[in-house]
This record gives structure tokens, sequence and C-alpha cells, in this order.
């Protein structure tokens, strides 16, 4: 093939991908989680419209009890994009739902006004599943940088075809943003490790964007982005203590810097709830989101052991079939959406589906891992971030996920897809040197 086919083709993949990711939105099923986050949207309107940034700010007592909490407990990204999405399609402040009910029935919440109407809902999803459809990019660019296009392809495949990403990215919830923005955090970590000259601080500025972006995206991107900074860092020290290398790695000090003061700055700007005493308030979040967790746990019922995680673990990551609910019963209301959105040819494939496919996927998964081991550059580049991400992404979700809910595994599905296609490439120049070795 002519070297300038090879960019073309891989647009072409990159762009069919999005367009799939994106033709399932409408049918994706309902989830009340996207009744709040389009009722969170009304801070677009005090801050954007009414341009009242008094409304949105924290108070003592508060001034809206539910939206504060709210605002304390979730991330911005979403709600502004939704907000700003609503606003294009000629929608206004008058038209948003209340907050879901969860004490009362599903119809309920319909004829009540605390549901989005169809029109609505439908504009809320775009932005979430325009950065979702985003990630194909940048996972396919993580996957060239480790491994070459083989890698590449296999992985934005991976990516764009898994069912949880592509039942709760579609929908208009935090999770669109927050899975594109760690991928954009990874992959600048990445051209940071290579980045020098002019080019080290302008990749250094869209890493701390893109992971402050991330952490107001959903709180819980700081399991990942927090360690890859870290590992940025070290391996700046490193190149200090290095005698030849010790101008460069102040120069690298010096960018990070920059990147962990811009993340601070994105995160703090768009988090009027959070200024004027932003220790404190992390310190709120903190409790909320205990008390929120126990809440949940004693109506749901967490994991009774560790056991009982591993397996959710493997269910929701390896297996990987879709969770379109959480609450028993709630099949009885959109039973009808599921089966319309299974029977389209956008629901996706899941690559495990099943123990023994899960079991396969988990095998190929722990080859692409110890293929980061394989080379004695395991210090420098792609693959030091990619297993620092890997690390931190499917500890943290396999340590910190209390509740059998498959949503919260989403950060480590990215991980799987790429170190996926890493293992399975390997495996392919294996055995391809095998039989080459064989026919010689």
């Amino acid at each position: 093939m002519k070297p300038f086919l090879k960019p073309i083709i891989d647009l072409i993949f990159i762009v069919l991908l999005a367009l799939y990711i994106l033709a399932g939105v409408a049918l994706v099923p309902f989830h009340a989680d996207e009744a709040t986050q389009v009722y969170m949207s009304h801070d677009y309107a005090y801050q954007f419209l009414q341009r009242d940034l008094n409304l949105i700010t924290y108070h003592d007592p508060p001034i809206s009890p539910q939206e504060q909490e709210l605002r304390m407990l979730n991330g911005s990204i979403n709600k502004y994009l939704i907000g700003l999405a609503w606003h294009f399609a000629g929608f206004n402040i008058e038209h948003l739902n209340q907050q879901w009910d969860w004490g009362a029935d599903f119809n309920y919440n319909l004829t009540t006004n605390h549901a989005p109407a169809q029109a609505l809902l439908m504009a809320a999803r775009i932005p979430s599943a325009l950065l979702l459809a985003s990630g194909v990019l940048w996972i396919f660019l993580i996957g060239l940088q480790l491994d070459g296009r083989p890698t590449a392809y296999l992985a934005a495949l991976f990516y764009a075809l898994n069912p949880l990403l592509l039942v709760n990215g579609r929908r208009a919830m935090m999770e669109g943003s927050f899975i594109a923005f760690t991928l954009l955090a990874v992959l600048a970590a990445i051209y940071w490790m290579k980045a020098s000259g002019n080019r080290l601080w302008i990749i250094s500025a869209l890493l701390g964007i893109a992971s402050g972006l991330a952490f107001a995206s959903k709180h819980t991107a700081l399991f990942v982005a927090a360690p890859i900074l870290g590992a940025c860092f070290l391996w700046a020290l490193v190149c200090i203590i290095r005698g030849d290398t010790r101008q460069q790695g102040v120069h690298a000090l010096l960018s990070l810097l920059l990147a962990g003061g811009l993340a601070a700055l994105v995160f703090y700007a768009l988090n009027p709830a959070w200024w004027g005493d932003p220790l404190h308030r992390a310190g709120e979040v903190l409790a909320l989101r205990e008390r929120l967790l126990s809440e949940q746990m004693n109506v749901f019922g967490g994991y009774p052991d560790f056991g009982a995680s591993v397996s959710g673990f493997f269910n929701h990551v390896f297996i990987g079939q879709p969770q379109y609910f959480e609450i028993a019963g709630w099949e009885n209301y959109i039973s009808d959406q599921i089966a319309a959105y299974e029977a389209s040819p956008w629901a996706g494939i899941a690559i495990g589906g099943s123990i023994i496919g899960g079991l396969l996927l988990l095998t190929l998964t722990l080859i692409g891992f110890a293929r980061l081991f394989v080379r004695s550059a395991i210090l420098s580049g792609a693959r030091m971030i990619v297993l620092v991400w890997a690390v931190a992404a499917l500890a943290s979700t396999l340590l910190l996920t209390p509740l059998d809910w498959a949503r919260y595994y989403l950060p480590a599905v990215p991980v799987v897809g790429l170190l996926f296609a890493y293992g399975l490439a390997g495996l392919f120049q294996f055995l391809r040197g095998k039989f080459r070795g064989r026919a010689g």
C-alpha cells in the first residue's frame, strides 16, 4: 500500500466508527440519571442566560439545597454542554424538567414533569455522544503510539463496539465527557514523554487542560489523572538525577508545573460551587459522597466480600453485557426500549460476551499487559504511560466500586480494550514469526 493512503484509510475507519456511535443515540433506553443531568443544566441558564452567579455559588444555608448538593456531588462539564445543546436547539429554562423523584414510580415522574420531553432528551444526549465518539480518535492514536496500526485498529474497534460504553456514553450523562477527556489526558502524557523545546510547553498545556476537563467531568477521573501526572513527575526527576539529561529534566519538571496549574485552574473555573474555599468544598464533597454510597449500599446492597467484587469486575469488564438499569422493576417500564435497541444494529458487540469469551478476553489482556514489560525501554514513552494508566484504572475500579453497577466500571473498559488489542497484535506477530521460521 502506498504510504499516503494509510492516513486516509485511518481517517475513514475512525469516522465510520464515530458515526456508528452517533447512529444509536436516539434508540438507547432512558435512564433516570439523564433527568437529573438535564435538571442540573439549570446552572447553564443561571450563569450564561440570566448571568446571575449568585445562584450557582456556594451558600450556607443554600439557596436551593437540592441544586447545591447536586453541584457538589457531580461533574460540571456535562450540565453546561447540555445547556448549550438545548439552547441551540431552541429550548429555554421553562422547558426543563424537575429532578427525578426516586421515591415515586416511573409513570408519576413522566406525568409530573420530572422527566425531560423526548425532544429535549435527544438534544441533551448530543454532547455526551459526540465526546464519546471523539474517543475513537484518542484511543486510536494511543494504540498507534504504543504499537502501530494493528493495535490502533483493534483498540478503536473494541471501543466503538463495547456495549457498556455505548449505552452510558450515548445517554445524557457524565460518562461521555469523562471517558473522552481521560483518554485525551493519557494521549497528551504519551506525547509529553517525547516532546522537547516549544512543543513540550504546548503538550504540557494540553495535558493540564485535558486533565482538568476530565476531573471536571467526573471526580473519579482523579484516580487516573493524578497517577499519570505523578509518573511524568518521576520521569522528570530521573532525568534531573542523570547528568546527561539534567537540563531536559528541569524543563520537563517546569512544564509539569504548568500542566498541574492548568488542571487545577480549569477545574476551579468550571465549578463555581468550589469558589472561595476549595479545600473545605473538597472535604464536603467527600462527606457527601460517603453518605450517598452508604445510602445506596443500604438500599441496593453492596458486594459482601472481595470475591464478589472480583466476580462483578470480571462480569462487567470482561463479559461486558450491557446493563440498562440498576433498580429492579425498571424492566416493566423500558422493556420496549431495550428490545428496540437490541434489535437494531447499533447496540454493539460484547467481545467477551460469555464466561468463555470473557476468559479469552482476560487472557489476551494479560498478554498485552505482559508485553509492556518485554522490552528494556519500559521506563520511557508510551508503554510507561499505558502501564500507569492501566494499573490506576483497573485497580481503582476493582477496589473502589462497592455496587454491582456496570457504569461504575467504565474507566476500566478502554484500558482493557487497548491491552486486548496490544496482546492480540503481539500474539499474531509471535505466531507469524514462528510460521515463517518453520517455512524457512
